[in-house]
């Protein structure tokens, strides 16, 4: 017995393009290798159609000609009637027939309906998050690795071996920053972890920067000059007292720590940043304990919000223990690329990406003007992205495809890394090696600045949804209080998910937390809206263990419809890297149940058949909204 289709959509699509190209044939249109597209419709256009502006115009063939040899030929089982307006051919589909074959994949495939392996299955890193280990996690974080991880579950979906990778960069002055001042107060270590480290971290740079101001100060003639520099040491100071009433102690130890060494941390931090480069020991312990307890915080946020990694892979031991970036170096010198300018290297991104067909294999984005890249520092010591291309060549070495999920401010930096990587032999990079980018979030009235320890963490933006869901669902009536959390995070990831991660986000929670429309609220709400049909029919003795859909009607259609499209739509998503497609989708899918659910009976449906029907169509409907959900890393509730 041949299995149901994992894809109803491309049953019907075949169907559709077999009996145009028959119909084309007949009046000379079809060329070789002809390609239709077939798009799902408006209901007022019918439920799927052809554009043939293009093909009638090549052919110069008459709408009238095609439209007699269309109707000369018999239509597909699941295809009712058709017809032919401003060029495109529109067609309804014959409920009756295709409704079984949607419930059939459904029923069969249950949580596995949606996921239709690729023809071609790769490897694929993805690596997202990685922040910097001196801080907790913050909302800019938060967007990342909520598109890394829906990435990850949808490229799985697709059959691929994905690992999830989060890259540790526990090299360069920021870590020594704050590894110098935890290993000063780490016996008052207190709280959440991350957020201890933050804080400490904080302290320092302003410390480090009001030496700064001040040393320039001394320095300063113009009286316009000192008394900007004095504002900007006031600011500085008001933000350090403002630290120093929530820990005194820690503050103290930091004064104290600065004072020994003349106001001079930063010099002091340059020395362990060097020596951890270098492996002194000493240095190792001291960044180790400082990046492992920030981490520790890190991941218990991570662990909350359901994002898991497979690899979390260490800056230092990946790209400047192992010799990696030396030898990057020693090759980029060889290519004839690399001048030195007084004892700083420098790559010649600019003039790789000056031939054409280097920027296309690169894939570098057009208009985008290249920059020479500084791969070292006057003391030697290499930058950031120089050790990205050691660390990028070591994910190329383990997988078909890398994927790094950075904000869009790194364009240049990631076009410069790929260019590097190209000199290096890599002549595939602009098709392994993909930059997911994303814009960044806006908080109407809020700067942000880790360095200043001014940002709004993802604890307290999970703490705050928590809160106002509960009190919205108290509200509402809706019980189910305990699924609070799941809904709060839920809301959480279908806003940064529901916006196509190329447009600026402006986070409000009034969007966020929006139970009528377009939220994770509102998708987890329709879920239990069915999940609550089911219980009653379950008490009432219906057990709907497999599909009823003979006396499926006209109201059902979109459902059933919509239902058939789940698999195209998680595959498109995945395919384009475009975990909006499935958002929108879902939020159209449960606005449609909605509608229906409002206007039609279940259970009290005037026949039995119409009754068990029904209650397929809403097992359809919930089995698709959960798989869904977990695609996107949202949680169904239980009840709501």
């Amino acid at each position: 017995m041949e299995s149901p289709p994992r894809n109803p959509w491309k049953v019907l699509e075949r169907q559709v393009k077999e009996f145009t190209l028959r119909a084309l044939e007949r009046v000379g249109a079809a060329g070789e290798g002809q390609v239709l597209e077939v798009r799902r419709e408006r209901r007022e256009f019918g439920d799927v159609s052809v554009p043939l502006q293009k093909i009638l115009a090549a052919r110069a063939v008459d709408a009238r000609e095609l439209l007699s040899s269309l109707r000369s030929e018999p239509l597909p089982p699941l295809l009712s009637s058709f017809e032919m307006a401003n060029s495109f051919l529109n067609f309804r589909v014959n409920l009756a027939e295709y409704a079984p074959v949607v419930a059939g994949s459904v029923f069969a495939y249950r949580e596995e309906y949606g996921r239709v392996p690729a023809e071609r299955r790769l490897r694929v890193i993805v690596e997202h998050v990685s922040a910097n280990p001196v801080h907790p996690l913050h909302i800019g974080h938060l967007r990342n690795g909520i598109l890394g991880d829906a990435l990850v579950r949808l490229l799985r979906a697709r059959g691929h071996e994905v690992q999830a990778h989060f890259y540790i960069d526990d090299v360069g002055l920021q870590v020594a920053f704050s590894s110098l001042g935890y290993s000063a107060v780490g016996d008052l270590d207190s709280g959440k972890p991350d957020h201890f480290v933050g804080q400490v971290y904080t302290m320092v740079n302003l410390l480090v920067e009001v030496h700064s101001l001040k040393k320039e100060l001394s320095s300063a003639s113009s009286p316009e000059r000192v008394a900007a520099i004095n504002a900007r040491i006031s600011e500085l100071l008001a933000r350090l007292q403002e630290l120093r009433e929530r820990l005194p102690e820690v503050f103290e130890r930091l004064v104290r720590l600065s004072e020994e060494h003349g106001g001079d941390l930063e010099s002091l931090a340059r020395s362990i940043a060097l020596g951890y480069e270098a492996r002194d020991p000493r240095s190792v312990e001291i960044v180790r304990k400082s990046v492992t307890r920030c981490l520790e915080g890190i991941k218990q946020t991570l662990d909350r919000l359901g994002i898991k990694f497979d690899s979390w892979d260490w800056e230092s031991e990946i790209t400047v223990w192992s010799g990696a970036v030396e030898d990057v170096i020693r090759r980029l010198k060889s290519t004839g690329l690399v001048e030195e300018k007084g004892r700083v290297l420098v790559f010649r991104a600019d003039l790789l990406a000056a031939d054409p067909s280097v920027r296309r294999l690169a894939n570098i984005p057009e208009g985008l003007a290249i920059q020479p890249l500084t791969l070292t520092r006057s003391d030697g010591t290499t930058l950031y992205v120089t050790r990205d291309i050691a660390y990028s060549e070591w994910k190329l070495s383990q997988a078909d495809l890398v994927v790094n999920v950075i904000a869009s401010e790194q364009t240049l930096a990631q076009a410069q890394l790929r260019l590097a990587l190209y000199a290096l032999g890599h002549k595939d990079v602009g098709q392994r090696l993909v930059h997911f980018s994303y814009e960044m979030v806006n908080l109407p009235g809020m700067k942000m600045s880790g360095r200043r320890g001014v940002y709004v963490s993802v604890d307290e933006l999970i703490e705050e949804a928590v809160a106002r869901a509960r009190a919205e669902i108290r509200k509402r009536g809706l019980g189910g209080e305990e699924d609070a959390e799941k809904v709060a995070i839920g809301a959480l990831k279908f806003f940064f998910l529901t916006t196509s991660p190329s447009k600026t986000l402006s986070f409000t929670w009034e969007r966020v937390l929006d139970f009528e429309q377009n939220s994770g609220p509102f998708v987890q709400y329709s879920y239990v809206r069915a999940l609550g049909i089911l219980r009653k029919a379950a008490e009432q003795g219906y057990t709907i263990e497999k599909p009823e859909v003979r006396d499926v009607g006209e109201e059902e259609r979109e459902l059933v419809l919509l239902v058939g499209d789940f698999p195209e739509v998680v595959s498109r998503a995945a395919d384009a890297m475009r975990p909006d497609l499935l958002a929108s989708y879902l939020n159209q899918l449960a606005s449609e149940f909605n509608r229906y659910y409002d206007a039609n009976p279940v259970l009290r449906a005037p026949t039995e058949g119409k009754i068990l029907s029904r209650l397929s169509v809403v097992k359809m409907v919930e089995i698709t909204l959960r798989n869904g959900m977990n695609l996107l890393g949202i949680e169904p509730p239980s009840r709501m």
